[in-house]
């Protein structure tokens, strides 16, 4: 069995970003008036290209990290997993050969049904249940 990692978001990122810089609207626009003003009209396009580079190859070394450490973890994990399935397994095997081994049979093969064995054991629920007498005060549910 393999284990499944859902995909981000597509606004899980921006999210992420937001929470570790704490950028919001108003504060980004400073920042990108600030940079008009010292870079100037036309280093600015060409600096927004460097940031979006350098963003992109942290970003991929991140999601290269995830990807290291998710096969790293998930082979010990699987292996784990198959350790602890495999006795889980032979024992409901064993149980489910207890269950069928238990249940009488009649003499077609045909393991009886809840009805039979309740005949068998003398249960019949034909007959009414006796009223209770007028000492019994009965059950509160009845």
């Amino acid at each position: 069995m393999e284990v499944v990692v859902a995909p981000l978001p597509p606004c899980f990122h921006a999210r992420r970003l937001h929470e570790v810089f704490n950028l919001q609207g108003g504060e980004l626009i400073i920042i990108a008036l600030l940079a008009l003003v010292v870079l100037g009209p036309e280093k600015l396009p060409e600096a927004a290209r460097w940031v979006g580079r350098m963003y992109a190859q942290i970003r991929q070394l991140g999601d290269g990290f995830n990807r290291e450490f998710q096969s790293a973890v998930k082979e010990p994990l699987n292996d784990l997993r198959d350790a602890v399935s495999e006795p889980v397994n032979d024992m409901k095997a064993s149980l489910d050969e207890a269950m069928a081994s238990a249940v009488p049979e009649d003499e077609s093969g045909a393991v009886n049904s809840t009805e039979q064995l309740q005949r068998q054991a003398g249960v019949d629920h034909d007959d009414p249940s006796p009223e209770p007498a007028d000492d019994d005060q009965g059950t509160p549910f009845t």
